[in-house]
């Protein structure tokens, strides 16, 4: 009898021994668990960070004029305007005011202010603006040494800015892209030599009228045209080139600028009829017509005009067949960035280091189009 429960104790004896040896599982399936827990709420937490108002939502919502939510209300922004007296500047600043309003916000909670083109008065409002306690200061001011003096203040009074069309440093900039605009005028102007002149070869004279600082932003405009004709037609379009049909003329900002320029251009080529004119803005474009007017060379189906920017005077002219072509800057859209840049901001999200308005090249038939 002893000797058949022997195997039985060995078997027991054993089980026992091979229990207490067994690693502890709960041990291990809490670890698991605590692990699992533990990323959990990491990955809670870092949704947490994320609004649903980044830029590009922003910017969508601002095409078609539907602010969900009105990510405005409750919040403040400041915009100082370089000069509110001007005509496209005044529209930069309605199209602001407007936009905020849009998006929910208030005429109180935006604060607007007029640099009226001074370094002292500029300064003056930017200390103005860092007393309020505002979220986003918009800045259009031309000095980038002010700009820089004020976006250092900014910092230190940790209040966000964006610089319109001269960067205020360490900020976001949001403005035209002048190259970009260029080679827009370059591109329509090269597709027409063909349909109005009959190729290059019946070309008398190309005329780049610019700044003549080639340093300047405003320099990229004429430079980004004339590396489309160079592109198109070679060095016969390359002002510097030895036998080339390209003229260029330097400090030519205004209508007596242009006036002045292209008249030089007439009495030194007093021959030439077939003329491609690019001009810094609708003024000069204007000037270059009221002189070949007055010196009897004129003719709307010899010259080709293209300009820059297309305010109220430039829209006549394109409809009138003055402007052949000129690229929309729209003023009047400029809310539709600048209000998107500053909402994404307020609600902890990443903007564009450089936004850039979407320029159109308009043209007496196209104008309707974008304004009806």
């Amino acid at each position: 009898m002893i000797k058949k429960l022997i195997p039985f104790f060995l078997i027991f004896a054993f089980l026992i021994v091979f229990m207490s040896c067994r690693p502890d599982r709960s041990w291990e399936q809490k670890i698991i668990t605590t692990e699992t827990v533990f990323e959990t709420v990491v990955q809670t937490v870092e949704v947490e960070k994320i609004s649903p108002y980044a830029y590009e939502l922003l910017r969508g919502m601002a095409k078609v004029d539907n602010y969900i939510g009105g990510p405005a209300a409750g919040h403040s922004i400041a915009f100082a305007n370089i000069s509110s007296g001007l005509s496209y500047t005044s529209l930069v600043q309605e199209s602001i005011v407007w936009e905020w309003i849009e998006a929910g916000g208030t005429e109180d909670s935006i604060m607007v202010l007029d640099n009226m083109t001074d370094r002292e008065k500029a300064i003056e409002n930017a200390e103005a603006v860092f007393s309020q306690g505002i979220e986003v200061f918009i800045e259009f001011f031309s000095d980038i040494d002010i700009n820089a003096h004020v976006g250092m203040k900014a910092k230190e009074n940790n209040v966000y800015m964006i610089g319109v069309e001269v960067e205020v440093p360490g900020f976001p900039l949001m403005g035209i892209d002048n190259y970009g605009a260029g080679v827009l005028a370059g591109q329509w102007a090269a597709g027409m030599v063909e349909p109005v002149y009959g190729g290059w070869e019946n070309v008398d004279r190309l005329v780049y009228l610019g700044p003549g600082d080639p340093d300047s932003k405003a320099a990229l405009s004429v430079y980004g045209s004339k590396v489309e004709m160079v592109y198109s037609f070679g060095n016969e379009a390359d002002h510097e080139m030895e036998g080339s049909k390209a003229v260029m003329a330097g400090g030519v900002f205004m209508a007596g600028d242009g006036g002045r320029a292209i008249s030089d251009v007439l009495n030194s080529y007093p021959e030439d009829e077939n003329i491609i004119v690019f001009c810094l803005n609708d003024s000069v474009a204007e000037g270059v017509y009221k002189a070949a007017l007055e010196k009897g060379r004129w003719d709307p189906d010899k010259w080709l005009i293209i300009s820059q920017g297309l305010d109220e005077r430039g829209k006549q002219l394109v409809v009138e067949g003055v402007i052949d072509a000129s690229i929309a800057f729209f003023p009047e859209k400029y809310g539709d960035y600048l209000i998107p840049a500053a909402l994404a901001h307020i609600y902890g999200n990443p903007v564009p280091p450089y936004i850039f308005m979407e320029n159109a090249v308009i043209t007496s038939g196209n104008i309707g189009e974008y304004y009806p």
